[in-house]
């Protein structure tokens, strides 16, 4: 039974056909660069704070653009609705694991299956989406 809602925001960087992931710290699903909001933010400036604290890259302000709303469960909350606000683009820099992200990986966007566990936004919602095209 979902008790509880969290509203975040995510960046969906695709290269060569290839999504990047990240995997957080004393965690194991792997999803997208991202967070929850800090009071006063609107999704844009928490997506380009995100991704600053997270690869150390910023967003790169010609590619970037809104991929969509999805709703499903959180990948690491019990009895937690998500629902993240997604956007698409390119990063300025080569990405780097900081701060609170442990790991980084590139996962092909056809793929049907993977050797790493995924988040529920990225099974559930996004990579569908993005086959879909």
């Amino acid at each position: 039974m979902v008790q509880s809602v969290l509203h975040v925001v995510a960046y969906a960087v695709i290269r060569d056909k290839n999504l990047l992931t990240v995997r957080k710290k004393n965690t194991h699903k792997f999803m997208f660069p991202g967070g929850k909001f800090k009071p006063g933010e609107n999704p844009e400036a928490a997506i380009q704070r995100e991704v600053r604290e997270e690869l150390s890259c910023e967003i790169d302000g010609g590619t970037f653009k809104p991929l969509g709303k999805f709703v499903t469960i959180a990948a690491n909350e019990a009895d937690t609705r998500l629902v993240a606000t997604v956007f698409q683009g390119t990063l300025i820099g080569v990405p780097v694991a900081s701060n609170e992200i442990a790991e980084l990986r590139w996962i092909p966007i056809m793929d049907k299956t993977y050797p790493i566990e995924l988040a529920p936004l990225l099974t559930e919602c996004v990579l569908p989406h993005l086959r879909r095209g």
